[in-house]
């Protein structure tokens, strides 16, 4: 049977097949999600902390159900086949999705998401993977990663996440990982974003830039995690870090508010630090270092980032990537103490969604 996919259909089953999910190597069980959301544990005990889920509707449970495996398309595109094990439904998401996001507000993102999925799940492998699709995307082999990081011969490197274009507190905070370990990967998520949010293009594009022109150090990789925001905060910040491991970090920076979710009314759902302390936690399960600090700024004293000094609280300008959004949008420049020019330049209305 045919069945055409979206986009995070897809990335999902690219992350499965080159084991970016590791150790998750297939679409899970019902019996998976439920201890994942429950325990943050696979049913075997492996730490994991999100669902990995692979949805489908009535009319295709149907035919789903006499088959043994599904063909996988996207832009009419043969992407692989996925073998059946098991179809069945979630009958508790709303119980399940406060557990996971840690919220009964079904407008936060996530949850909404979780609570929009398909009826039926399928619990399946990836076989026959069509490698020709990794064309059009862009897309870091982990094994490739490893190898090179290998062949440079660095002991330790520490992996950061990023979303956004990169801006001075971002170099900061490269600078800092750099002190702590041999080598850094910086490692932009790649995928679908909500509304103001950058387009993908814009995030390869400037993180090229700063990487390739202006750092130019070869203890600095630059690669792409081919995935999307799941929103669940410090559970996603777990997540992050697992990815990272498998792309052969030993270290993981974890910032104030990392995957961080908010309102309609930018409000946060999630405590500043929190995903610090949960990624903390389970630092023995993760298999990784976790490398933690507090949010840099700029201050106007100092004239220079910095997370740390004993001037007046108002002197301090926190540097988001909301804020230098918003500036995008409304058409303001950016300030020179938030961003370098060779990025900022590059910049328009049209650079995000």
């Amino acid at each position: 049977m045919r069945i055409n996919i979206n986009r995070n259909n897809l990335l999902d089953i690219i992350n499965i097949k080159f084991d970016v999910f590791n150790p998750i190597n297939s679409f899970m069980s019902k019996e998976n999600i439920i201890s994942v959301i429950e325990s943050l544990n696979l049913s075997n005990n492996d730490f994991f902390p999100i669902p990995i889920f692979f949805d489908i509707d009535s009319d295709c449970f149907k035919i789903a159900k006499k088959s043994s495996f599904l063909n996988i398309f996207f832009n009419n595109i043969k992407i692989c086949d996925l073998y059946i094990e098991s179809i069945y439904e979630l009958k508790s998401k709303k119980k399940l999705g406060v557990k996971l996001f840690n919220t009964k507000d079904e407008k936060h993102p996530g949850f909404n998401n979780f609570l929009q999925s398909r009826k039926f799940f399928v619990q399946g492998k990836v076989e026959n993977f069509n490698n020709k699709i990794l064309k059009k995307l862009f897309f870091s082999d982990p094994q490739e990663v490893i190898s090179r990081i290998k062949k440079a011969g660095f002991k330790n490197i520490a992996g950061f996440h990023t979303r956004n274009v990169p801006h001075k507190a971002h170099e900061w905070i490269h600078r800092y990982a750099l002190k702590k370990c041999k080598a850094l990967m910086i490692q932009p998520l790649i995928g679908q974003f909500k509304k103001n949010e950058y387009h993908e293009k814009v995030i390869v594009q400037s993180n090229k830039e700063l990487v390739n022109k202006i750092y130019r150090n070869k203890k600095i990789f630059l690669e792409f995690l081919n995935s999307y925001p799941r929103y669940a905060g410090p559970r996603e910040a777990l997540f992050h870090a697992i990815a990272r491991k498998n792309y052969g970090c030993t270290h993981f920076l974890v910032g104030r508010d990392h995957a961080g979710v908010t309102n309609a009314y930018r409000q946060n759902y999630y405590k500043k630090y929190e995903s610090q302390k949960l990624c903390k936690k389970y630092k023995s399960k993760l298999g990784i270092e976790i490398i933690c600090f507090k949010e840099p700024y700029f201050c106007e004293v100092c004239k220079k980032v910095v997370n740390a000094c004993h001037h007046q609280k108002e002197k301090k300008i926190n540097i988001y990537g909301t804020k230098i959004r918003n500036l995008i949008i409304s058409g303001k420049k950016i300030p020179n103490n938030f961003m370098r020019k060779q990025i900022s330049r590059t910049l328009s209305y049209n650079s995000v969604i």
